[in-house]
């Protein structure tokens, strides 16, 4: 008799432990505030959907419903974790298009070149084109090129360099047109730390070794940054931490100098500084450069020195504009992402200004708002 009552107990465990995991989940979902987003993911998460007719009908609703259960879960963090650490015992180095390669670093994993390159290329050579002044085009290489020696067996590199001179010769006839190599100038000093190890922008050391190259380029003296304090900022786990997520990862530092600005406006407002130093106790410490990516903010140094500088950039830039600003009174920057002007507007308010575009190659491998440059 016993006997049979342990058997009809134990065939009801698993359903009541099956079924209490269930009603708590539900309970989670129903009780807790949704979260705007997710600080180990570095994104924005997806929020309650609404319901409508329209989204009901095309399956949109429901779309958004799975991702909304996926990303709101309770204890969301855990279980993120726990996969990841799940994929490194298989002893995959890879996890979420993220690869571990030696020394803790992080790589993406970008195993084709895109369609959209030979229409970026385009873009630009029909900017300088029609620009009635010197522009100059810097493409910055990726982490993946200059730390080949440090990625996983058997990872693909693609042929940056490819790209970066289909663009140079595109602009090649274009008599206002300059092409700044970065490749050579970074590969040079590559046995330093020129890139994050948990992130995919260079460090404020590798800025600065392209800094020197495009002031030479350019015809700007070289300013030496190191006459300003220095500050660091430890613990930083960036871009390509956030998709990985694994275990054994070594944080990164981030350095920056109190280069003196006047002012520094943003599309929210003013500061006095280009470090945002509240980001640095947050977890996207990169974002402190520049305050993030506004779509157009201007620095103001006014020093007298009679030269202003437009600067065409993704994020890749904002720690280099520390170094440019000590060459320039004035520089606008233009972020094409989240920039709703017109280039040619903001070009003719300062027809003497220096024009620079500077871009990682992956952006131009993969951005779609390169059109803007034709603006009217």
């Amino acid at each position: 008799m016993k006997n049979e009552v342990r058997k009809n107990t134990s065939e009801y465990i698993m359903p009541v432990i099956f079924f209490g995991l269930c009603v708590i989940m539900l309970a989670g979902y129903l009780l807790r505030t949704d979260d705007d987003f997710s600080d180990m993911e570095n994104r924005f998460l997806q929020k309650r959907p609404k319901i409508t007719g329209q989204g009901l009908l095309d399956g949109s609703f429901m779309d958004s419903f799975e991702t909304y259960t996926n990303e709101q879960i309770p204890l969301r963090n855990m279980f993120v974790k726990c996969k990841a650490v799940s994929v490194w015992l298989t002893g995959s180095s890879e996890n979420d298009g993220i690869a571990k390669g030696k020394d803790s670093y992080l790589f993406d994993k970008v195993t084709a070149v895109s369609d959209k390159v030979n229409k970026n290329i385009t873009a630009i050579k029909n900017f300088a084109m029609k620009t009635d002044r010197d522009i100059y085009v810097a493409i910055a290489p990726t982490s993946t090129w200059i730390n080949e020696e440090k990625l996983p067996k058997g990872m693909p590199v693609l042929d940056e360099l490819q790209c970066s001179s289909e663009l140079a010769l595109a602009l090649r006839d274009i008599p206002n047109a300059h092409m700044v190599s970065l490749y050579d100038a970074l590969e040079e000093h590559k046995d330093e730390q020129l890139y994050y190890r948990t992130d995919h922008h260079w460090t404020t050391k590798g800025a600065g070794y392209a800094y020197e190259k495009i002031a030479s380029e350019m015809g700007l003296c070289v300013e030496n940054i190191t006459q300003y304090e220095k500050h660091e900022a430890n613990d930083f786990y960036g871009t390509h931490y956030a998709k990985y997520k694994g275990i054994f990862v070594q944080t990164d530092e981030i350095e920056y100098y109190d280069v003196p600005i006047k002012e520094l406006e943003l599309e929210g407002g003013t500061e006095d500084n280009l470090i945002d130093t509240e980001k640095l106790s947050g977890y996207d410490k990169y974002a402190a450069f520049m305050y993030g990516n506004d779509g157009r903010c201007v620095v103001h140094a006014d020093k007298g020195i009679g030269k202003n500088l437009y600067i065409f950039k993704d994020s890749y830039a904002n720690c280099l504009i520390p170094y440019l600003i000590m060459n320039y009174d004035n520089i606008t920057v233009i972020d094409l992402r989240y920039f709703g002007g017109s280039v040619a507007d903001e070009l003719a308010a300062d027809k003497d200004a220096d024009v620079l575009l500077l871009y990682n190659w992956t952006f131009v491998n993969e951005d779609n708002h390169f059109y803007k440059l034709a603006g009217k």
